[in-house]
């Protein structure tokens, strides 16, 4: 299995399956937005392997595949961090860690960036960055968000001890 693909089974595993978690978003399929398919242009997944299927392919189109050569931390959290704030706010977050202009979009000057990298520290930085957005959302608006920081914890926190190497 590819780690591309073994992250997409993690992403699922996380995601459960359909449900609409009040977020204002609408139905969720396996953490895919009705918003989130119309501007990818995905079809609504209608099971879990057309939500893996959705998944490859957003990877490529958004150029996160050139981070996620390697089953590490840093592949788990970078994906995983896209598919919760959005790919521009996490591809960013890479960015900064590694030294590119952070601009959302890995072109040619990220993808030098990325071939220098060092994996883990990187790793280190996406998911404090990520730790520091959930503050930034719940503090500004906690009767949205609250409800959710357990989950978002717990799935971070998961991350963490995943640092000296992939676990589910």
């Amino acid at each position: 299995m590819s780690p591309i693909e073994t992250v997409i089974r993690r992403v699922l595993l996380r995601e459960g399956g359909v449900s609409d978690v009040g977020d204002g978003k609408g139905e969720t399929r396996w953490g895919q937005t009705p918003g989130w398919l119309s501007a990818h242009k995905l079809p609504v997944p209608q099971s879990q392997e057309d939500a893996a299927l959705n998944y490859a392919q957003w990877i490529t189109q958004t150029g996160l595949f050139h981070a996620a050569l390697v089953d590490d931390a840093l592949t788990d959290a970078l994906i995983d961090y896209a598919v919760h704030a959005g790919e521009a706010r996490a591809i960013r977050s890479l960015q900064s860690a590694i030294g590119a202009r952070p601009d959302g979009v890995i072109g040619p000057q990220t993808r030098l960036a990325i071939e220098h990298m060092d994996r883990s520290k990187a790793a280190q930085q996406v998911i404090a960055d990520r730790l520091k957005h959930m503050g930034v959302l719940i503090t500004a608006d906690p009767e949205m968000y609250a409800r959710f920081a357990k989950g978002w914890l717990a799935r971070v926190a998961g991350q963490v001890t995943s640092l000296g190497g992939i676990r589910i």
